[in-house]
């Protein structure tokens, strides 16, 4: 057999060989690609448990009942911290151009220290805390409200969309100004400037007035609010003889402020952050569960426990890591329930053991 065939069927028997391994290769991904796979069924809504209020009325019964319930609350923690800046608006005071410069820099400079003058609280319990800020307003004093699930984003996105977002909007001469003028941090602010000026007087004039709210519409939980008091501060002081090159005399100014006092709060208790999973025979899984309890907890201090709804398909140990056993068409239901500092919490996923393929969103599994 001459060279030159043998060669032609060297290659014709390679060619062949590939077209076998393509054709082999081509019938598995077909049998993979059409290979039944399980879909998670569409999950049930979350219905919220109130709905939105629609009027001014409504959205104030519904905060301050909210508020109310977790004033009340033995498993609610708090952290609290007050801010005072500069506001928007006009300034008045009888400096020149660069006396005002020096004046700004050191307003500037004491806002940081008058905010530290407020109390800052870091988990407290809530029944334990003091200088909570009240909601000491009345429904007559609403004169607007806003009221939103989620909140649009610079992107014109809606997000957060798990929580409902309501602003009461309060008459301005509903704030109690005298109280705020009358207060430890007033007194403590003018004993801190006495090295540089005495207040002679001192008025506040309220701008604004705004009160906002984050809640968990599908438990009805208050996760923060926020009260934001807008004054203009009208005084007449007298600079110390080492500040008489900035101004002699009485000197009259207006400065606008804004005091922002925000509340977080943390509940105790723990929820499944999916309501539904998919998994296969000898998977080995952590649920999907969030357990709320005070940061300085140990496991020895509360008892966590899982009850399924069907034997011989899971096992869960103590820490909630899940051993699928069996398999079967019915979903399973899984309660996690929480003992802890006298109260008992559950909460509860759906779990489908099944012998399918699952779908994920991998690529090459869709």
């Amino acid at each position: 057999m001459k060279k030159s065939v043998k060669i032609f069927l060297g290659i014709a028997g390679v060619l062949a060989l590939l077209g076998i391994c393509f054709a082999c290769l081509s019938i598995y991904a077909k049998k993979e690609i059409n290979k039944p796979k399980f879909e998670l069924p569409e999950a049930e809504i979350v219905q919220p448990v109130s709905p939105l209020p629609a009027t001014k009325e409504e959205a104030y019964d519904y905060v301050t009942a909210l508020y109310s319930e977790c004033v009340a609350a033995d498993d609610i923690e708090l952290s609290r911290h007050s801010d005072i800046h500069l506001a928007e608006g006009e300034r008045v005071t009888p400096f020149s151009d660069s006396d005002d410069e020096v004046f700004s820099r050191v307003l500037e400079n004491a806002q940081g220290r008058v905010s530290g003058l407020y109390p800052s609280i870091e988990n407290v319990l809530i029944t334990e805390a003091e200088n909570v800020p009240a909601l000491d307003f009345t429904k007559e004093d609403v004169a607007d409200f806003t009221a939103t699930k989620g909140y649009v984003n610079e992107e014109g996105e809606t997000v957060d969309d798990g929580f409902y977002y309501i602003t009461l909007t309060l008459n301005p001469a509903s704030l109690n100004t005298k109280a705020i003028l009358e207060s430890e941090v007033v007194s403590q602010t003018k004993k801190e400037l006495e090295s540089v000026l005495s207040v002679e007087s001192l008025d506040l004039v309220a701008t604004s007035y705004t009160v906002n709210f984050k809640i968990s519409y599908a438990d009805d939980m208050l996760t923060r609010f926020e009260i934001r008091h807008g004054v203009t501060a009208k005084a007449a002081v007298q600079f110390t003889e080492d500040y008489k090159a900035l101004s002699e005399g009485t000197v009259d100014f207006e400065i606008p402020l804004e005091a922002v006092h925000g509340v977080d709060l943390f509940h105790y208790g723990l929820r499944f952050t999916e309501r539904q999973m998919a998994v296969q025979k000898s998977d080995m899984k952590a649920l999907p569960l969030e357990v709320r309890v005070d940061a300085e907890t140990t496991k020895e201090n509360y008892n966590l426990t899982f009850e399924v709804s069907d034997d011989g398909i899971l096992e869960i140990d103590k820490d909630g890591v899940m051993t699928v056993i069996g398999t079967q068409e019915e979903p399973v239901t899984v309660t996690a329930t929480l003992e802890y500092d006298g109260h008992t919490y559950t909460d509860k996923i759906t779990i489908y053991a099944t012998e399918l393929e699952v779908k994920t969103d991998e690529p090459g599994n869709n």
